[in-house]
């Protein structure tokens, strides 16, 4: 009787699999995740290790997959180059101004956006979708030109605004979706507590949209520390350029041209701290991102 059921409370036609099949099943998958981290982590392995190879390490037809022996030079070559700190900390100040200040527009135009009703909403919400579209090689030159006129060209204030363009959109269209979905009870029980509109903002909306600020922040971040094509065009000046720029005339120098642990040690020397934010924020990024994975 008992067995009759048991057979009649299983749903029709779903096979129940058995406690050492779903641990069959885990297993396989971990290991085709481990897989795939190691594939994805080897150029930065490969990258590393050709740090500390030696020339005939580097040079020899055969690759060494562990080094045979360890050698500091190439680091060297990067720091004695006199536009390497200097170039570095201008990529760090256009860097963090650059998500401060779009953080701080975006977040204010993703308020006014998903928290007001006024004519023509719609049509900016969906040009903010179009400017992600367009390619940044479009309009190089128009922005040349308009800096040019406003005296910005080889400024660092002047590529701070112009990746404005690009950041700004992306964090209104990514923080919308957050405060959307953020009732408008709550702030009007906040007023009735007695809270003022601005008290209501920074004490509701704000903090509950503290995960999609660092997932914006930590986009803006990689996207405007990795920049290359508008920083050479705007920036000419040796001690105004930025990191990727440096790299690039770096590894164009005649004198670094056959080292390849030099350039290898620019390019992960200029690469960490894209690395460590990463490591840093991984699980707010992801909790961000799928907590603004809803329909707003």
């Amino acid at each position: 009787m008992t067995e009759l059921t048991n057979t009649s409370m299983k749903p029709a036609g779903k096979r129940v699999r058995l406690p050492g099949e779903k641990l069959l099943n885990t297993r396989l998958w971990n290991a085709v995740a481990v897989l795939f981290g190691a594939i994805m982590a080897f150029p930065i392995y490969w990258m590393f290790i050709s740090t500390i190879e030696s020339g005939n390490d580097l040079l020899s037809a055969t690759p060494h997959f562990f080094p045979t022996g360890f050698s500091f030079a190439s680091y060297k070559a990067v720091f004695q180059d006199p536009n390497f700190l200097e170039d570095l900390r201008n990529t760090a100040i256009i860097t963090i101004s650059s998500v401060l200040l779009g953080l701080v527009i975006g977040f204010l135009g993703a308020v006014g956006v998903a928290r007001f009703r006024f004519k023509g909403r719609n049509f900016f919400i969906i040009a903010i979708m179009f400017i992600q579209m367009v390619p940044g090689i479009a309009i190089v030159l128009p922005l040349y030109f308009v800096a040019n006129d406003l005296d910005l060209v080889d400024q660092l204030l002047g590529v701070i605004l112009v990746y404005l363009i690009s950041t700004v959109p992306y964090c209104v269209w990514v923080l919308r979706a957050f405060i959307v979905n953020i009732p408008v009870e709550l702030d009007e029980a906040a007023m009735v507590d007695g809270c003022s509109k601005f008290g209501a903002f920074m004490r509701i909306i704000l903090p509950l949209t503290l995960p999609g600020l660092i997932t914006a922040g930590v986009y803006m971040w990689i996207q405007t520390w990795n920049e290359f094509i508008l920083a050479n065009t705007l920036l000419s000046s040796d001690d105004k350029q930025t990191a990727q720029v440096w790299l690039y005339n770096f590894s164009g120098n005649p004198l670094h041209a056959a080292n390849y642990g030099s350039q290898m040690a620019g390019a992960l020397l200029v690469s960490l701290p894209i690395i460590v934010l990463f490591v840093i924020f991984q699980k707010k990024v992801t909790a961000g991102l799928t907590a603004g994975a809803v329909k707003g």
